[in-house]
């Protein structure tokens, strides 16, 4: 706890910078300070407390220009317990902002006394601003910006405190989780380790030591620094941080389990945090405890436009206790989201009898126009600001509060049908022979490259070669932008459709949406047409990364939203050619031709 200082600390004649100081109100200052120094001071020197206290509150009440009168009054009154008057004038003589460092940090030691965190803070800097080396003022500044969450001004005085004591173990295990918490996880690890030394058993530090070497793909090693950091976190706090670093490396190895352990105890001791809430969502999502995991997204959802509204309307959220219609379902994720979760719009109005409005990213406007035009409206995220009436809720939101597919099943049914003269368009296009079978490819999504290999979905065209060693076997690409290039040096290009350059040509969804029907399977990532097939009720076989996102759920074969939908995931150390294998097999088992093919 800082310190209490002493009486009369300002040098007499010194002006302190205030209202009322030398500069502004020199006649009247000057005869206040002479008095001050020449009769109080000595008296406070002397230990008479009670004679200068008669003095004092004389000056105190002609309203002396004095800041130290306030100060040396409420001290006074502190030491005969009258602690709230004594308050009341630390209060007033904190609002006096004196230009000396000495008074500078004298403030801010009271002001946190006085739980005025946000002022002691305040006045820590500006010591710290006239005296970079200050130790007191380093060491408080620090602690109020770690109390009050922000690491990123800490981090710099932390470190700025080690080069002076390097060897403090404390201080090295407290900047160590400044610089995780900053995103800094190589600085976090080599401090951890440096901590390590001096404390062995510092359950924190082998967290942070865990979660790097989980970054780096050393499970081994990562796995047992997690062991031995839950088994000697004792301290809550430690306990906290421990199970938030944890949690994601468990979650990174496919623990699932001790995963959702972690992340409820630091839900528990942390339950603001919204990172924690949003891991917790994925890893239950993961675990196909759809409802839970829901609410848990929900829960994010809501904290964010708390502190960030950014909402193009001023309507209400939509509660259930208050449902103000027309509900107005907002697109908030990726495209495949809304493509996915835009199956709530028409299935509200049918069981709800709601009225129903959808807002989407301009890219699918037509296509959802389309499918639901007849019984939705369907207008773009741009003309949301146009809404004067009923409530808004984000789409993703629509399965906490109206539920999923396990307790609604019809929620599961393809809900999207392209325009029939579209799909005869491209009936035509594709121009197969009879009995031959059109087989629809993808094989790259998002350019951003995935925190591990074994998150990345993409794989190079080239491991689809199986394909075209099939019986009656026509492929049709359907990649857009990145890796559609791959077809130009493709060794099987002649596998593909005559047409194949206009296919790749046409960017939009609804035209997408038209050819896929026309293909007996369609093989993909986990990109936009595995939603987009899925929707469709296209028969589609999706390749799945060793740990895949929270959509496709982390086990099984098939999604509860896309039963059509053949979920195929790669094994520790297993390549993507070896689910080509297994989907080749699959797909000779098909029944092939027109006749198994979705007419517009």
């Amino acid at each position: 706890m800082p310190s209490k200082r002493g009486f009369g600390r300002s040098r007499p004649g010194q002006a302190e910078g205030v209202p009322g100081s030398i500069e502004q109100r020199k006649p009247r200052s000057s005869g206040q300070r002479q008095l001050y120094a020449t009769q109080i001071v000595p008296l406070l020197a002397r230990g008479l407390h009670k004679q200068a206290e008669t003095l004092l509150r004389l000056m105190a009440q002609s309203q002396s220009p004095l800041p130290e009168v306030l100060r040396d009054l409420g001290q006074i009154l502190e030491e005969q317990g009258a602690v709230q008057e004594a308050d009341a004038l630390f209060r007033n003589w904190l609002t006096h902002q004196p230009k000396d460092p000495g008074q500078l940090l004298a403030q801010a030691q009271k002001a946190e006394q006085l739980q005025l965190s946000e002022l002691a803070l305040e006045r820590y800097l500006q010591v710290l601003a006239r005296q970079p080396e200050q130790a007191e003022a380093l060491i408080r500044a620090s602690e109020l910006l770690i109390k009050g969450g922000n690491f990123a001004k800490a981090q710099p005085l932390l470190l700025q405190r080690l080069e002076t004591d390097s060897n403090n173990p404390d201080l090295l295990i407290q900047t160590s989780r400044c610089c995780f918490e900053v995103g800094e996880l190589g600085k976090a690890a080599n401090l951890a380790e440096r901590a390590l030394e001096l404390v062995p058993d510092a359950a924190t530090m082998k967290a942070v030591l865990a979660r790097q070497r989980q970054q780096q793909g050393d499970d081994a090693s990562a796995l047992a620094l997690a062991e031995q950091a839950l088994g000697l976190a004792q301290e809550p706090g430690d306990q906290t941080l421990v199970n938030r670093l944890l949690a994601w490396v468990f979650l990174e190895q496919g623990l699932l389990e001790r995963a959702e352990g972690c992340l409820r105890l630091a839900v528990a001791s942390e339950p603001q945090h919204p990172e924690l809430h949003l891991q917790l969502a994925k890893t239950l999502l993961l675990q196909q405890n759809l409802q839970e995991g829901f609410q848990e997204y929900r829960w994010v959802q809501e904290h964010q436009s708390r502190l960030e509204p950014r909402r193009s309307t001023s309507q209400p959220s939509w509660t259930a206790q208050h449902p103000q219609q027309p509900l107005a379902l907002v697109a908030d994720g990726t495209l495949g989201d809304t493509l996915l979760f835009s199956r709530y719009a028409p299935w509200l109005k049918k069981n709800h009898g709601l009225d129903v409005r959808l807002y989407v990213q301009l890219p699918l406007h037509k296509l959802l126009q389309q499918a639901l035009g007849e019984t939705i409206p369907v207008e773009p995220c741009s003309s949301l600001r146009q809404l004067n009436e009923g409530s808004v809720l984000p789409l993703l939101s629509a399965p906490a509060e109206f539920g999923t597919c396990q307790e609604h099943p019809e929620l599961n049914q393809p809900h999207l049908k392209p325009d029939p003269q579209t799909s005869e368009h491209w009936r035509q296009l594709v121009d197969l022979m009879p009995g031959e079978r059109l087989i629809g490819i993808n094989w790259q999504g998002s350019p951003l490259e995935a925190l591990t290999e074994r998150h990345r979905s993409d794989f190079p065209l080239e491991i689809l070669k199986p394909l075209s060693a099939l019986p009656n076997t026509k492929l049709v690409s359907l990649q857009k932008g990145m890796g559609a290039e791959q077809l130009h040096s493709c060794s099987f290009r002649k596998s593909f459709i005559t047409n194949q350059k206009a296919v790749s040509a046409e960017l939009r969804f609804e035209q997408t949406a038209a050819l896929m029907p026309q293909c007996d399977v369609i093989l993909t990532d986990d990109s936009g047409p595995a939603h987009l097939a899925g929707c469709l009720g296209v028969p589609t076989i999706v390749l799945l990364p060793e740990l895949c996102n929270w959509r496709w759920g982390a086990m099984g074969t098939s999604s509860p939203w896309y039963p059509q939908t053949i979920l195929l995931r790669k094994q520790p150390g297993e390549g993507w050619q070896s689910l080509v294998d297994q989907a080749c097999g699959i797909i000779e088992k098909l029944e092939s031709g027109a006749s198994s093919r979705v007419s517009g």
